[in-house]
């Protein structure tokens, strides 16, 4: 009999599963979309338990569309946002709304850190620029103002931790990748930095143990396979955060291969046998969900998300009639390159790499009467690409050059998105065959976990292939690399 495994994706605003084959056909698969939500100013927030109940229905569903004989479905991991921050109890149950990664609240905890460790400091230690986006200002925040949670939290997790553990885990545990973004990890030591934790004053007890990706963390608990038609012998293997599983899932396991995901977010990242440190502490050094590796890191908070804020403003102007993604790909298509003049800082959740300017905003620049939808939506690809190639040259500013990228996530499904980063980015860009990167990666991890594969190098050979590529149009290229000066110009002026 053939073996199956099962994938699941949490991402910011859905869920995914789907069941593999050790080839990476798909056998069936489902989604869920699930809000976030913002309860003021800067702050954005989920309702742990509708990401976790997500997460069960999906896999339920998939189970069942795959026609897959239940008993070969052999393991379970899973691709994770990363650093959402969950308090639970001791039963695991949340004990606040998660504060979501997007989040902005804690600029003043940041300032701590800033004051307490200092910039440099904490780069050395955790390969991390000082922002608001890792776990740490969060658990600092939660301890400054809302002292009661706090002191009720039996543990901080972030989704995939938590996940886990209500799906069987035997204990509290949280994968090295992920844990690498909390800013109390020892990049280089893979393990938690007790200075760091007495300096910042968070109790080490109400972190989670530290797991290599890959490991089997348990199996499936008895109401979970009730639910979702597995057998409870299914095995728990921890999975990774979304990017580095997704670096997984699209082979970039090796020096000079790079990926660029659009996601909720954007990241452009690369893998390295040792840490990947940046001399100007701009780019993050991470753990790899490939255990042994690392990865550099460009991440931009607003990618696929600054499509879906114009595709809803374009609703609630049309009275709540929906507008597809087709729909606004079809109007960008129309548009010149360049958006007519129109340029569109990527910013709606501040500014990621390499500026991490947690104040900056979403701009666009050059509106006039003549623009419609479409230039403003090929403004928002455009702009999203910019800011992928500032990340790009820092990169090869320090000798992190790239000889192939490799494009994922849903943004790589619009053709015309995959030829404008080209064309911006002056190289050619290869899709994947498979789109859902996170997902293929954390099957792989979960089939190296139960042993299918001897090596996760085996598995990437087995279930990774590419397949369109696109390359630079030398008339838009040269276009773009003056509009990319005109965009660093602009954020400049405001933020300078």
């Amino acid at each position: 009999m053939a073996d199956f495994i099962a994938a699941i994706d949490c991402g910011t605003t859905g869920a995914k599963a789907i069941i593999f084959d050790t080839t990476g056909t798909w056998h069936g698969t489902a989604y869920q979309e699930y809000p976030c939500d913002f309860p003021a100013p800067n702050r954005v927030e989920q309702d742990a338990e509708a990401l976790f109940e997500a997460c069960v229905d999906v896999l339920a569903k998939a189970v069942g569309k795959s026609g897959v004989e239940v008993s070969a479905i052999k393991a379970l991991s899973f691709s994770t946002q990363r650093c959402t921050l969950i308090a639970v109890d001791e039963n695991c149950s949340p004990l606040r709304p998660a504060i979501s990664w997007q989040d902005n609240r804690s600029e003043k905890q940041c300032d701590v850190i800033r004051e307490s460790i200092g910039d440099k400091a904490f780069y050395a230690t955790t390969g991390l620029p000082i922002a608001n986006v890792w776990t740490l200002p969060s658990i600092m925040w939660i301890r400054d103002e809302e002292p009661e949670i706090y002191a009720k939290t039996h543990k901080f997790l972030n989704p995939h931790g938590f996940l886990l553990k209500r799906m069987g885990a035997d204990n509290y545990v949280e994968d090295l990748s992920n844990a690498s973004l909390h800013g109390l990890v020892s990049v280089a030591r893979g393990d938690w930095d007790d200075d760091f934790i007495a300096t910042t004053n968070v109790e080490k007890a109400k972190l989670p143990d530290l797991v290599t990706s890959g490991t089997v963390v348990g199996t499936l608990a008895s109401e979970i396979a009730e639910r979702t038609g597995l057998t409870a012998d299914t095995l728990l293997v921890a999975g990774g955060g979304d990017q580095q599983s997704a670096g997984i899932g699209a082979g970039v396991i090796k020096s000079g291969i790079g990926s660029v995901t659009l996601g909720t977010a954007g990241v452009v990242i690369c893998s390295f046998d040792e840490p990947p440190f940046d001399p100007n502490g701009a780019i993050p050094a991470e753990i790899h969900a490939y255990p042994g590796k690392f990865i550099c890191e460009g991440l931009q908070t607003t990618a696929g998300a600054a499509l879906k804020w114009l595709r809803n403003v374009a609703k609630d102007a049309s009275r709540g009639a929906e507008v597809e993604y087709e729909m606004f790909n079809e109007m960008a298509v129309q548009a010149t390159p360049g958006s007519d003049g129109l340029l569109f800082l990527p910013y709606l959740a501040g500014a990621g790499a390499p500026q991490w300017n947690g104040y900056a905003t979403g701009t666009f620049h050059g509106l006039t009467q003549g623009h419609g939808l479409g230039e403003m939506a090929r403004a928002v690809m455009e702009g999203v690409a910019f800011q992928n190639a500032l990340i790009l040259s820092e990169f090869e500013k320090s000798g992190r050059s790239l000889s192939e990228i490799r494009l994922t996530g849903g943004g790589a499904k619009s053709k015309l998105w995959s030829q404008i980063q080209a064309d911006i980015y002056g190289r050619p860009v290869h899709r994947l065959k498979e789109d859902e990167a996170g997902l293929l990666g954390a099957a792989i991890l979960a089939a190296f976990g139960a042993g299918i594969f001897t090596s996760i190098d085996d598995g990437v050979g087995q279930m990774v292939r590419t397949q369109e590529s696109y390359t630079p149009d030398p008339d838009r290229k040269t276009l773009y690399a003056e509009r990319l000066t005109r965009f660093s110009d602009l954020y400049d002026m405001l933020y300078r």
